[in-house]
């Protein structure tokens, strides 16, 4: 049965089976009549003898799925367009008549080094739906700008965006005003999401089609002010708690550590399970300091801090019975409450995450049939997202510096269109700027290892740190 987008109804735009009167052609309109029986044979004949003729072996690439001849494929080839994009089992096509844009607001490379292997996975020219990406140059680093323009100059649909401001700016009005024009759809990247699901922007894009009335369409993160909560009590988290000596590990020839613990380490089954400092089986619950949503780090070894640089969070395995002792417990459904402050509730996330991936269990972040969590104008984390340029540009200029509060609370409720959180839409936020301790574990080698394992190309593979080296310090070595 095709497949098309729905105009008719003006309520109701999106992606939708269509009927097949839609898409009878003229000569199966004239054999209609013909005996049941002769046409059935027709089109099996023809049908065969299209199968025999059009048959490639398939191709499936990592992140999104198409078919492309082997013969002329590369491991980093684009893959052929269109191509239907499954979401929910539904294969759905991408939009022709607006572009759909990916922006982001440069300013951590760190992070963006693993970002770009699932951006570039995203473009149509790889079997994805952003036609474009603009890169908004939002940093003074001179450095990280120009690790920027060499990546740019690499990928045809990537484009740099230099705003008038030199530097970092907080000035959201001129950051829109100068990178966004009308009549398109934007997804919105920040720039420190270091995982996203294959069919993440297709179901953020499909999702804003189906409800027009909506403001914008949110993906459900992974360390969020307001999802973890949720995510916690649909059971996607699991009991993890920090190590608190560095692991004793073979020595290797390439000091690359093993499954376990290293720069290619990145499976939850590799790693050993957690024991209690005193060898029992006492749950000891680990302290935390009440930052109050205050920018400094802990010390390392502190109370409150990791308890050693670059450590790994352990599993319980417990089932889960312990879980109300671990730091998720203390996630709050509010933007500036726990979740947002405590780096423990965030790395605890993280681990399930990377576990959940191992075991195929996604799903355990879904809700209901279509996916759907309704913001109802609570404040909530912007990190991705769709939305219509006008929709922005309309209500230009913004009133303050705070355009999360004005994107996902004031202007919905002025408007009286509320945000949808699409939970199928998943990605991982790696850190606020409050949990800077997150950097002291060794979450974003592991999400490294897993890009490069699970997404990147042969010729985008992110380049590893050998763990080993001394000739980092020891509060960066380990990322």
């Amino acid at each position: 049965m095709g497949y098309r987008l729905l105009t008719e109804d003006s309520n109701i735009r999106g992606l939708w089976r269509a009927p097949a009167a839609a898409w009878e052609s003229e000569p199966a309109q004239k054999i209609r009549g013909l005996n049941k029986r002769w046409v059935i044979l027709l089109v099996s004949i023809v049908l065969a003898l299209v199968i025999l003729v059009s048959y490639h072996p398939l191709t499936i690439t990592n992140a999104l799925s198409s078919t492309t001849s082997p013969s002329t494929t590369s491991p980093s080839a684009p893959l052929v367009w269109p191509s239907a994009v499954l979401v929910d089992g539904t294969p759905i096509l991408k939009p022709r008549d607006f572009k759909i844009i990916g922006i982001l607001f440069f300013g951590r490379r760190d992070t963006l080094s693993v970002l770009e292997c699932y951006l570039r996975a995203n473009l149509v020219s790889h079997g994805g739906f952003l036609d474009e990406i603009h890169f908004v140059v939002n940093t003074g680093n001179e450095d990280d700008i120009a690790w920027l323009a060499n990546m740019v100059v690499q990928v045809k649909d990537y484009r740099r965006v230099e705003l008038e401001e030199d530097g970092f700016t907080q000035n959201f009005n001129s950051i829109y005003a100068q990178s966004i024009e009308r009549d398109h759809m934007y997804i919105k990247i920040d720039d420190d999401l270091v995982w996203m699901s294959p069919t993440a922007i297709p179901e953020l894009v499909n999702t804003k089609l189906n409800h027009p009335e909506s403001f914008a369409v949110l993906a459900s993160l992974i360390n969020s002010a307001t999802m973890g909560w949720v995510q916690y009590r649909l059971g996607a988290v699991h009991s993890y708690f920090p190590e608190r000596q560095p692991p004793i590990l073979e020595p290797s020839s390439e000091d690359t550590g093993d499954e376990s613990y290293g720069p290619k380490a990145w499976r939850a089954s590799a790693l050993p399970t957690w024991q209690s400092p005193n060898g029992d089986d006492e749950i000891e619950e680990f302290p935390h300091a009440d930052k109050a949503g205050k920018a400094d780090k802990a010390p390392i070894g502190s109370i409150g801090g990791a308890p050693y640089a670059n450590h790994r969070w352990l599993p319980l395995r417990d089932e889960d019975r312990y879980i109300a002792k671990t730091p998720i417990a203390e996630a709050e459904y509010q933007g500036d409450g726990n979740s947002w402050h405590m780096w423990t509730i965030a790395a605890q996330q993280h681990y399930s995450l990377l576990e959940n991936l191992e075991k195929g269990l996604l799903r355990k972040y879904h809700i209901g049939d279509e996916g759907i969590w309704n913001m109802r104008y609570d404040r909530t984390n912007i990190n991705l997202f769709a939305i219509w340029a006008n929709d922005i540009l309309d209500n230009l200029p913004f009133e303050g510096a705070d355009d999360e509060q004005l994107i996902s609370s004031d202007l919905p409720r002025k408007q009286h269109r509320q945000n949808l959180v699409q939970t199928r839409a998943l990605t991982a936020h790696f850190s606020f700027a409050v949990q800077k301790e997150m950097y002291d574990t060794d979450l974003l080698s592991r999400y490294r290892a897993y890009a490069n394992e699970m997404v990147c190309t042969a010729e985008n593979q992110i380049p590893i740190v050998n763990l080993a080296s001394e000739e980092k310090d020891q509060e960066t070595r380990w990322r």
